[in-house]
């Protein structure tokens, strides 16, 4: 039986699938939740549960306790007798320099991945081939500056050069761009955009959506196409009075985390969590030419996947401009190319209960050469998954979380910092209100269930 490793920031999800399949499983990651399945062998960073024994245990901040090269060396006792190695989010083949570089032949993934982990380069590398927004890499904030006194009829979204989830990411508004020119005060804001690590890029307005791939050496298959949903979507979605200036949307720092998903790809699930529905008086795009956007995605995922030989699973994140839902149909100039995962995506749980199959095998045998077969999904078939993270408002210490529909558990009365996950919630339904009532349920009992501290 061969030895697979499993690594990344969490593992869970993907333990479960690989205890499905013929392997001796090995994990390393950050988090060890409540509602982890032990596998063969696992080690992690984050000790919860030590609160067994240390009743004022912290899990303190994700950023200033994770890194690569900490799985790299948890992974140290496993890796010589591993035949496998796949990822999750929070490492990749890069960072296996040094004494680790000879372990790379066991990655089932990607080798080669700066082209696209490098917003820019990824930008530079598609601009001429793909409908890309405007793109900056200023070296400084005097850059920055420059750059939006230039461009004064585009507004701006500054985002790190490397990174996912939409973490750091915030609008250049005039609110921004004051205290940007005063940050001559601010050592911090300064030292955080020098060297060149943030990229400038137009702030195209309108809908985030995903497209899941499966690749080989020779042949790019889309699986599905999903509705990403960021903080701003749960934040916006419920307001019911119509804005007539969308450029002065009030957007935080905050707004732009990934928080979650629905999938598949429809009129119904695209209508959902939706600020321009609720706000745009002229919306046109409807039921009926809704396929055209599922199409579009397909056909421009599978070209980006080919043309950057990307292998294994793999997403492409996109806008769809809100121009295009005032129009009865769309064409491809309605849709930017942001950035591409390479490797398996947090929606990967709800891909598996959509699609009916196991994405981890799918993705080594993709590795290997070979793609599944994908079940096809029409309105006689179609199960609706919902995805929501549930981050911390506050500073909480957790009761018992043991919900249904309730994922990542954490272990009972850890505490957990401001904006840190609390829990994944997961619903799926073959009525998408139904899914999303249950969602909302759970995170009530969710909210009922922590204590501020």
């Amino acid at each position: 039986m061969e030895n697979l490793l499993i690594m990344g920031i969490s593992t869970r999800p993907m333990v479960n699938s690989a205890l499905k399949l013929d392997y001796n499983t090995f994990s390393v990651s950050y988090f060890k939740t409540l509602d982890f399945i032990n596998p063969f062998a696992e080690k992690h960073i984050l000790h919860q549960e030590d609160i067994n024994s240390n009743d004022s245990f912290n899990c303190g901040s994700f950023e200033e306790n994770y890194s690569p090269l900490k799985l790299l060396k948890l992974s140290e006792e496993y890796i010589e007798s591993i035949d496998k190695i796949v990822f999750s989010t929070g490492i990749s083949a890069d960072d296996f320099t040094g004494k680790f570089s000879k372990f790379k032949n066991k990655i089932r993934g990607n080798l080669k991945t700066d082209n696209v982990n490098d917003k820019f380069k990824f930008y530079n590398k598609i601009k001429n081939k793909f409908n890309v927004p405007l793109t900056f890499n200023p070296s400084d904030i005097y850059e920055v500056i420059d750059i939006a006194t230039q461009y004064t009829n585009n507004q701006f979204i500054l985002k790190p050069l490397k990174g996912s989830g939409g973490y750091g990411n915030f609008v250049l508004n005039n609110e921004t761009l004051t205290k940007l020119k005063d940050s001559n005060l601010d050592s911090e804001l300064f030292d955080t955009f020098d060297n060149g690590n943030y990229l400038m890029q137009e702030y195209i307005f309108g809908i985030n959506l995903s497209s899941s791939l499966l690749s080989t050496k020779y042949e790019s298959k889309n699986i599905i196409n999903t509705r990403l949903l960021t903080s701003q979507d749960f934040k916006y979605s419920n307001v019911d009075n119509t804005c007539s200036d969308f450029n002065n949307l009030n957007f935080t720092e905050n707004d732009f985390i990934y928080y979650g998903n629905i999938l598949p790809l429809t009129f119904d699930s695209f209508s959902k969590y939706n600020y321009w529905f609720n706000n745009l008086n002229s919306i046109k795009l409807n039921q009926d030419s809704f396929y055209k956007v599922n199409e579009i995605m397909k056909e421009v995922s599978e070209d980006l996947i080919s043309y950057f030989n990307l292998i294994g699973s793999n997403g492409v994140d996109f806008i769809l401009s809100k121009n295009a839902l005032e129009n009865y149909s769309i064409d491809i100039n309605d849709l930017y190319p942001i950035e591409i995962n390479p490797r398996l995506q947090g929606t990967y749980e709800s891909c598996e209960q959509v699609l009916g199959i196991n994405l981890l095998d799918a993705h080594i045998k993709a590795c290997e050469g070979e793609l599944i077969d994908i079940p096809n999904i029409d309105k006689s078939n179609c199960i609706y998954s919902v995805k929501k993270i549930e981050y911390a408002n506050s500073d909480i210490k957790v009761k018992n979380l043991k919900l249904n529909n309730v994922y990542d558990i954490p272990y009972e009365n850890v505490k957990i910092e401001k904006n840190q996950p609390i829990v994944t919630i997961l619903s799926a339904d073959s009525n998408l209100d139904v899914a999303i009532s249950n969602l909302n349920e759970a995170s009530e009992k969710v909210k009922n269930n922590i204590e501020e501290i």
